[in-house]
C-alpha cells in the first residue's frame, strides 16, 4: 500500500508540470489549471483497491484532468448563460472624433447602406440577422429555410459586396 503510494505520488510529481500545461490549454487559466491537477491528484486512489503501473496511473490522471476540466467548463458556461459580459458595440459610448473623422463614417455607413440595400432581400435579411443580431448560421438557415452552408455562402458574399463597394468609395 505504501509503494502503490509512493509510485502514484512519483508519476505525479514526474507529470505535473504537463499535466497543468494540459489543463490550462483547456481551460485558458493556469490557476484553475494548478487547482483542478490537486485536485486530480485527490481523485487518483482507486476506490476498490487496484493498483494501476505507472503508464496506466498518467493515463488515468490525464483522464481525471480532462474531465475536471470539462465539468469545470459546463459549470462557467451554466454560470455565464443569460448574462451578456459585455454590451453591444453599438450600445457603448464612442468617441465623436474629428469633424472629418463624422464626415468619413457618415459616408462609409451611407455607402455600407446602400451596398446592403442593394442586395438581394434574404441576402440582407441573413446578413442583419448575423451581424445586427447576433444570429447564429443555425439559427439564420432555419428561419430563412435554407441550408447552414447557403446562410453562409450568401452572408459571405454579401459581405464581400459591402466590402468591395467600400473599398471603391474610398478611391
Amino acid at each position: 500500500m505504501v509503494a502503490e503510494a509512493k509510485s502514484h505520488l512519483a508519476v505525479f510529481l514526474e507529470n505535473r508540470s504537463a499535466l497543468v500545461s494540459y489543463a490550462a490549454r483547456l481551460l485558458g487559466s493556469r490557476d484553475q489549471a494548478e487547482d483542478i491537477v490537486q485536485d486530480a491528484f485527490l481523485r487518483l486512489k482507486p476506490h476498490d483497491g487496484t493498483d494501476y503501473a505507472p503508464r496506466q496511473t498518467l493515463a488515468y490522471l490525464y483522464s481525471i484532468v480532462r474531465n475536471l476540466v470539462f465539468d469545470q467548463l459546463k459549470r462557467r458556461n451554466i454560470e455565464t448563460r443569460g448574462r451578456d459580459v459585455d454590451p453591444p458595440f453599438w450600445i457603448l459610448p464612442q468617441d465623436p472624433g474629428t469633424p472629418e473623422e463624422t464626415v468619413l463614417l457618415a459616408d462609409q455607413a451611407r455607402v455600407a447602406l446602400q451596398a446592403l440595400d442593394g442586395l438581394p432581400p434574404e441576402t440582407r435579411r441573413a446578413i442583419e440577422l448575423y451581424r445586427a443580431e447576433g444570429w447564429t448560421l443555425e439559427a439564420i438557415a432555419g428561419e430563412l429555410g435554407i441550408s447552414v452552408a447557403t446562410a453562409h455562402r450568401m452572408i459571405r458574399s454579401g459581405m464581400v459586396k459591402i466590402a468591395l463597394s467600400l473599398d471603391q468609395a474610398s478611391h
